[in-house]
Formats: C-alpha cells, sequence, structure tokens
C-alpha cells in the first residue's frame, strides 16, 4: 500500500528546494501566506490523485505552527505526520516508521511558524482566473527540481488543492475538502508511533 504514498514522499523531499530567503511580491501571494499563518487549528478531508490514476483519501488535521496529521482511509494503512522537526511516515500495517527532516520539504515552509512563499533561488508566479487564485513556486533546475502549485478559492480565499511536481515530471494532486478551522484538537494526534524493534 505505501508504493502508492512512495511519489509523493519522494515529490516532498526532492522538492525540498524552498528554505531560505524571500522577495516582495504581490498580493496573491500575501494573501496565501495570511491565510497559513491566521490558522490556528484546521480539520477536514483530503483527496489525492497520481499521475496513474491511482486515488486515495482520508482526514487532515492542522495545529499550527509545524503539526499535522494525514491520516488515509482503508485499505491504505498509512498515516502522514509534521513535527517541529520531521515528517514522519507512519505504516501502520508493516509497524515501520520513516522519518525525513521537515525542513527539507515544502511541508516545512506551509507549516511553518512564519509562511513566506516568495524564496531566493525560486520562482514564485501568482495568476487568478475564472475565481482560481493559483501560486506557483518553481525550480527548473537542478537536482532537486521541481513545483509546488498551491490553489485558493478566491472568494471566500481559501486552500483547495495543491500540486507537487518532481524533477521526473511525476505529478500528485492533493485536494482538500470540508475545511473547519480553530477547533479543539488533541496534542494525542500529532505523536507518532513508538514501534518497538
Amino acid at each position: 500500500m505505501f508504493d502508492f504514498i512512495r511519489p509523493l514522499i519522494r515529490a516532498i523531499v526532492v522538492l525540498g528546494i524552498m528554505s531560505a530567503g524571500m522577495a516582495a511580491y504581490a498580493d496573491p501571494i500575501t494573501d496565501a501566506e495570511n491565510w497559513f499563518n491566521q490558522i490556528k487549528t484546521l480539520k477536514g478531508r483530503f483527496i489525492q490523485i497520481s499521475d496513474d490514476g491511482a486515488y486515495a483519501e482520508g482526514d487532515v488535521y492542522l495545529k499550527r505552527p509545524y503539526w499535522s496529521r494525514f491520516d488515509y482511509d482503508e485499505p491504505m494503512e498509512t498515516v502522514l505526520i509534521t513535527t517541529k522537526i520531521w515528517l514522519h511516515v507512519d505504516e501502520q500495517d508493516q509497524e515501520k516508521l520513516t522519518s525525513y527532516p521537515i525542513s527539507e520539504t515544502p511541508l516545512g515552509i506551509l507549516f511553518s511558524e512564519n509562511v513566506k512563499l516568495s524564496l531566493d533561488g525560486i520562482s514564485t508566479t501568482a495568476t487568478i482566473k475564472d475565481g482560481v487564485v493559483r501560486i506557483a513556486l518553481d525550480k527548473p533546475t537542478g537536482d532537486d527540481a521541481g513545483m509546488l502549485v498551491l490553489e485558493f478559492s478566491e472568494k471566500p480565499f481559501e486552500l483547495r488543492r495543491w500540486i507537487i511536481t518532481d524533477s521526473a515530471g511525476v505529478q500528485t494532486v492533493v485536494a482538500f475538502q470540508n475545511l473547519e478551522k480553530d477547533m479543539a484538537l488533541s496534542q494525542r494526534l500529532f505523536v507518532p508511533p513508538n514501534y518497538q524493534q
């Protein structure tokens, strides 16, 4: 079951390109930064679709800054958890936990204490069309080449999906539904398991 998640994890880790330095951009980018920065907690549903048509969905929880949980529905037995330092991939069926430095992933940017989307070495652009605000962070060259696209509805301004494309052109789309903000979330949601080896 982890084979479906692996392209997303690979893309997230390979896209650990966006880590330092900032520049000023126009209002849509500022609006997107503010959207993330003003969230205290969030929960909802997500749908993930890969290039090969593989499909999964589940529950998403966010407790800013740093903490998130992507809990995939059955038959998948995988949970992604982010903390201040790590992105944990919990393969529950195998009782296996794999961890990556969150600073080397785009999730480290989106869930950081102060979200900034304009970064040195990255082309950050914003377009608005048909009520959709699209913000693209693109690094076209290098071993860590790739693109992260954030799509927001214009009115109300709210995250609808993100699209990750890795250096091989493999694309993973994660769409969000029924997002609710600022409710109480237990910190236990964001504690990875401690499997005994």
